[in-house]
């Protein structure tokens, strides 16, 4: 018989085994014996009879208890099937035979958890490496792919391999790419060979933001000034004598020739060192002020300054300055001050004291190995310094500024971070070309400056001061023992945390209009170069009110603002196409870094220059009132001052009752003087101060419910108080208008004799809110919110229109003026005040915003 079409015929059992099989096989006890097997189950298809066989056969080919299989799963990281299989002894309701792996579950646990950390461990190894290579290639990564990566490494390992492999993959075919396309800049680009090869070096080491701004950046040859031109010093040869006497009797000018022929490159000196032998000698012989004072003075000679020091005794030692160890081609480091560094000569082989500034030369006049020192403190030797004056070999030129390199290389590695940078100042790259000042300086570390590494920094730093020095602090220490810097040095620039440390210190010290105007370019105008106008237009954007734009030079001068910013190297100055200036991002790795978070720093920034703003409005109103109470109060005074005369002179013209009446209202007068007028307006005189809004909120509507005869419920969902800057007076009074005004509305709907009027519940609420901003944190928004809702008969459209425009509105003579008052005490605590549609509770809903006290 056909079966149709579309009718369902009986089932084939070759069909329904699968299924049946799987169920089976699952609750089988034996399949963590297994391993093939229990994972095959795991992965939720149906197993077709013969693979199941197979994957059976398998297990029985190769033999293993239950703990051998489980433990050959741990192995392979299929860390869910084990679960499913420990959870399945674990289980009361759990298969027969299942007490055999109970037997076995001591240590399983532990064994799991340790191989999932250890999993995770890897995982995350491999999203940071990840991180660095997408960084430098600029592929962007999924935004998840760190949480999905270690989900996936706790369920099975071979997932999470995947997972991160393909994510490899797609940033090998961006590099691929990129060096592809550089690589052909780089063969039609007219470069000299350094240039080149310089290019070269930064895709090699795939730097590929280094080697771009290189291709376009102006010729880099060296010419002759690179550190490899400097020849170092020789290794001292012990030959030459044990004590310093012995070896300075082979140097002029009367020397005794040493006794093999290949240590007179060591004693070939001229008759310009000979100054300093002698100086040296008699400090190795006796040690006073003047021995000191002459090799100090000697020892400039040699590196090009003929300067005499005064020198102090102090300490049991002998304290003077070193001069001549500035050079054009470093930067201005605390080492090379024109001015000298330290130099001390203790009487007693001491080190120096801790008062002496740093950082300091401690020279020792000695033949010995150099004595571990303090920090900021470099020990030299005698026998060290004879190395540095050690002409170089036959065919190169011996200059003072080569002797003072090499001296500025045994110092520099043993000062430590106090040769870098003067205290709380930055390292700013002023000799030469920056990327020749930073090979300069990394070559005084005892850092091989190659091409990709010099470059590479250059591009992060793009030269900021700070920066240069956050960036050398944190990669000098690892410098491998040949001197390179390798990915893992620079990797470490690139972390978010030090990327959030290096924004902390160059951001969170400049005042607050500089912030402003530094996070509103980089969030407005990276790419297109803008003018100082722009800056004040883009300024609402970052939450001002609407009328900021007519007072916004109150805040501060774009101009000079963008200015200072531009002289601390955060921003550039550019010349546009129609003859004027104007200003620019940085393109590089700080341009970067300072793009993160743009936004949010011009939206905090801004809202303290507002605070600072009404802060000083304020002062200033309360010092006109100061000064117009003293004028009106003083005016009052002697007005009162004739009145009573007048009545006094009256009174002894009267007699009985009409005296007595005449020297009542004399009684009274003294009210109306300029001691009321005073009294009046002090509290609005105060400057303004930090206030806690909710305690502000429960005094002013119980004293509403309590004059008012309504009832209010007041409701405050912030905790830890809720700070907010203002006159206290002026925000009572504010609140106090507006919440009296919602009671009044109730009474006069019960006074209309109204059925509304007749209610459960409260007449008026007020309700203290800090509503969230962008999806953030609960409780952290910039603004307080105060909602004001009654039961009373409301607003009509046309009353609210009217309100919201800011016109007059009154019901009975003077309401719409005293909004109008409270809408200008509020705005001078920087908030506003919104008429919103009719409240649920059926009257006028009105809400403040007032910002919060940072």
């Amino acid at each position: 018989m056909t079966v149709p079409a579309d009718s369902a015929g009986p089932a084939d059992p070759v069909d329904q085994a699968g299924p049946l099989l799987d169920t089976v096989l699952r609750d089988w006890a034996g399949r963590s014996r297994h391993p093939g097997l229990a994972i095959a189950l795991a992965d939720g298809r149906t197993l077709a009879p013969g693979e199941a066989a197979a994957l059976v056969l398998r297990g029985l080919a190769e033999p293993m208890t239950d703990a051998q299989g489980v433990h050959r799963l741990v192995d392979g990281g299929e860390f869910t099937v084990v679960a499913d299989l420990l959870d399945t002894a674990d289980s009361p309701a759990g298969p027969a035979g299942t007490a055999l792996l109970r037997d076995v579950r001591a240590g399983l646990d532990v064994r799991l958890d340790a191989a999932q950390q250890e999993a995770l461990a890897t995982v995350r190894s491999r999203v940071t490496l990840l991180r660095r290579r997408a960084s430098r290639s600029s592929t962007a990564l999924p935004a998840d792919l760190a949480r999905r990566a270690e989900e996936a490494a706790l369920r099975r390992r071979a997932e999470a391999t995947a997972l991160l492999d393909e994510a490899e993959a797609a940033v090998h075919r961006t590099e691929q790419r990129q060096q592809q396309e550089l690589r052909a800049e780089l063969g039609a680009a007219e470069l000299s060979e350094a240039h080149a090869a310089a290019v070269l070096a930064c895709l090699d080491a795939n730097e590929f933001e280094a080697a771009r701004r290189l291709l376009t950046a102006e010729d880099i040859d060296m010419n002759g000034s690179s550190p490899a031109w400097v020849p170092r010093p020789p290794r001292w040869d012990p030959a030459l004598g044990r004590g310093l006497t012995e070896i300075l009797s082979h140097y002029p000018p009367e020397s005794v020739p040493p006794r093999h022929d290949y240590l007179t490159r060591y004693v070939r000196l001229g008759e310009s060192d000979v100054p300093l032998l002698q100086s040296l000698r008699a400090l190795a012989t006796d040690r006073h002020e003047t021995s000191v004072a002459d090799f100090a003075s000697c020892l400039s000679a040699v590196l090009g300054e003929d300067v005499r020091k005064p020198v102090t005794f102090r300490d049991n030692g002998y304290h003077t300055l070193l001069t001549g160890l500035d050079d054009a081609r470093l930067p201005h480091l605390p080492i090379t001050d024109p001015a000298g560094v330290g130099l001390w000569v203790s009487a007693t082989d001491a080190p120096p004291p801790d008062e002496l500034s740093r950082p300091l030369v401690w020279f020792v006049p000695t033949a010995g190995p150099a004595p571990a020192t303090p920090a900021g403190v470099a020990a030299l030797t005698a026998v060290e310094l004879l190395r540095v004056l050690a002409p170089p070999p036959a065919g190169l030129l011996s200059a003072p500024a080569h002797r003072r390199i090499n001296l500025l290389r045994l110092l520099v590695p043993r000062l430590g971070p106090c040769a870098l940078a003067f205290p709380g100042a930055g390292i700013a790259l002023n000799g030469g070309t920056p990327r020749e000042a930073l090979a300069w300086l990394l070559d005084l570390h005892a850092v091989v400056p190659d091409a990709a590494g010099v470059h590479a920094l250059d591009y992060e730093s793009e030269g900021h001061p700070l920066v240069m020095r956050m960036l050398l602090d944190e990669v000098l220490p690892q410098r491998s023992a040949d001197g390179r810097l390798g990915h893992t040095g620079l990797a470490l620039v690139r972390t978010p945390e030090f990327r959030a440390r290096v924004r902390s210190e160059v951001i969170d010290g400049l005042p607050a209009e500089e912030r402003a105007a530094l996070g509103l370019a980089y969030a407005l105008h990276p790419e297109e170069p803008f003018w100082a106008a722009d800056i004040l237009t883009d300024l609402p954007l970052a939450g001002l009110p609407d009328d900021f734009p007519r007072r916004s030079g109150q805040l501060f001068d774009a101009e000079e603002v963008l200015d200072r910013l531009c002289g601390q190297g955060l921003l550039r100055r550019v010349a546009l196409p129609d003859g004027t200036s104007g200003y620019r991002t940085l393109r590089a790795g700080l341009g970067a870094l300072l793009s993160e978070g743009a936004s949010e720093q011009a939206a905090a920034a801004v809202e303290v220059l507002l605070q600072r703003l009404e802060e000083a409005r304020a002062f200033t109103r309360a010092a006109g009132t100061e000064k117009a109470v003293r004028h009106h109060a003083h005016q009052a005074d002697n007005d009162l001052a004739l009145i009573l005369a007048s009545l006094g002179a009256l009174g002894e013209k009267l007699d009985g009752s009409a005296a007595a009446e005449v020297n009542r209202v004399m009684q009274m007068l003294p009210r109306l003087g300029g001691e009321q007028i005073r009294t009046a307006v002090s509290g609005h005189q105060a400057p303004p101060t930090l206030h806690d809004l909710g305690e502000l909120l429960l005094k002013v509507t119980r004293d509403v419910e309590f004059n008012e005869g309504v009832r209010i419920t007041f409701r405050s969902e912030p905790t830890g108080g809720a700070p907010v800057l203002a006159v206290r007076i002026g925000l009572e009074t504010a609140f106090e208008n507006l919440i009296r005004n919602a009671a009044q509305a109730v009474r006069s709907l019960r006074a209309g004799g109204s059925a509304d009027a007749v209610r459960g519940g409260p007449d008026v609420v007020v309700r203290l809110r800090r509503p969230d901003e962008d999806g953030g944190p609960a409780g952290t928004g910039r603004w307080f919110q105060v909602d004001i809702e009654d039961t009373g008969p409301g607003l009509t459209e046309e009353e609210r229109e009217l309100l919201r425009t800011g016109e007059h509105l009154s019901r009975h003579g003077t309401g719409g003026t005293g909004l109008s008052a409270t809408r200008g005490l509020l705005r001078e605590a920087g908030g506003r005040l919104d008429i919103l549609d009719r409240s649920p509770l059926g009257g006028a809903h009105l809400r403040v915003r007032l910002p919060v006290a940072r």
